[in-house]
């Protein structure tokens, strides 16, 4: 047991730190799309209202992880802001306007979902052939510095969104360690996928390199795949067929109240206009898409040259990039293994040591 000591000034106090409980721990999360959309969540909206309050008043905890999740804030600001700015005069302009400011509304947010979506499209086959999932996440909890000196230096334990690989050179193997269900088992198994065989003296140390290029290159890939699939998103707003779809929504159902109606009468016609107009606005998007899909692919009708054809060079062009890098992160990988297993010196020869 250690015994509180005081410093000269009798205000800084240390004295032993109480074991966290086990839900206070640092821990790996299943990969799932429930504990991305709620990381997802969490970091965005700590991004908002929690980190700049800590930024501008220089809290001595705020830290570079911080910083750099504030980086969603001008995607939000500036998404929200081209919406805006290309449909603030719709009502005084041409229908042709009032549609071609829609459609790079939709953009917008088709680009965004074509980059996040398209990461699953390199990082998921990498994690089948090679065994390492650079999306693994994990709830990282810390204790941050005493803001206060004394008996009221009270620490509360607080928690990131992080990714085990979020660092090349220190990815966080000491969870690894401790999981159950990773452990020296989850590098053995990434040795055998690889290509460095079974039953390694030290498969850690020996598969710790070529998880570190996997880690690297696959980075690379899913940044440049998703700017293409970002692209797509793009491309697929630009075609003429979404006028189905901001038909529907200017024509939905809205709910007229007519004399004596009673609140709770309002409130479920409300309700039930709510429900039909999304399953009609659902309904028109997935219609919308398709056709989206398919124009994108054929071209408009009229168009000819470079123009009926642009949209399927993209296309091919995106899947070629992304079959490409992740076919680049496994030779890379794999070739690694082989160079670590070949014998580059003949045993039957002589040799003089030094």
């Amino acid at each position: 047991m250690l015994k509180e000591v005081s410093l000269s000034d009798n205000q800084i106090r240390f004295g032993k730190k109480a074991e966290p409980k086990q839900d206070e721990e640092s821990k790996i999360l299943p990969n799932t799309i429930g504990t991305r959309v709620n990381q997802k969540y969490d970091r965005t909206l700590s991004s908002i209202t929690e980190y700049p309050v800590k930024g501008l008043k220089g809290d001595v905890n705020s830290d570079f992880y911080e910083f750099l999740s504030m980086g969603i804030i001008p995607y939000i600001a500036g998404s929200a802001m081209f919406m805006t700015m290309f449909n603030l005069l719709n009502k005084h302009l041409s229908p042709k306007a009032s549609l071609r400011g829609k459609q790079i509304a939709l953009g917008v947010l088709l680009y965004g979902l074509g980059k996040t979506l398209s990461n699953d499209l390199v990082t998921r086959p990498v994690a089948l052939a090679t065994g390492v999932d650079i999306e693994l996440p994990y709830r990282n909890v810390y204790y941050p510095l005493p803001t206060k000196a004394g008996a009221n230096a009270e620490i509360f334990p607080q928690h990131q969104q992080r990714k085990v690989y979020d660092s090349r050179e220190f990815f966080r193997k000491d969870l690894i360690a401790k999981d159950p269900n990773y452990g020296v088992a989850y590098y053995d198994k990434i040795a055998k996928k690889v290509g460095l065989g079974e039953n390694l003296n030290d498969s850690v140390t020996e598969t710790t390199p070529i998880i570190q290029n996997i880690i690297s290159t696959t980075k690379t890939a899913k940044s440049l795949a998703s700017y293409a699939w970002a692209g797509v998103g793009v491309g697929l707003a630009l075609q003429s067929s979404w006028s189905d779809l901001f038909d529907a929504i200017s024509n939905r159902k809205r709910y007229i109240k007519k004399q004596g109606d009673s609140f709770f009468t309002s409130i479920g016609s409300r309700l039930k206009n709510s429900y039909n107009n999304t399953i009609d606005v659902s309904k028109t998007f997935g219609k919308s898409f398709l056709k989206a899909c398919k124009t994108f692919w054929t071209g408009d009708a009229g168009t000819k040259g470079y123009m009926k054809h642009a949209g399927k060079a993209w296309l091919l062009f995106t899947t070629a990039l992304t079959i490409g890098g992740v076919a680049n992160v496994i030779y890379r990988a794999k070739h690694m293994a082989n160079l670590a297993n070949k014998d580059l010196m003949d045993r039957n020869q002589e040799s003089t040591v030094i």
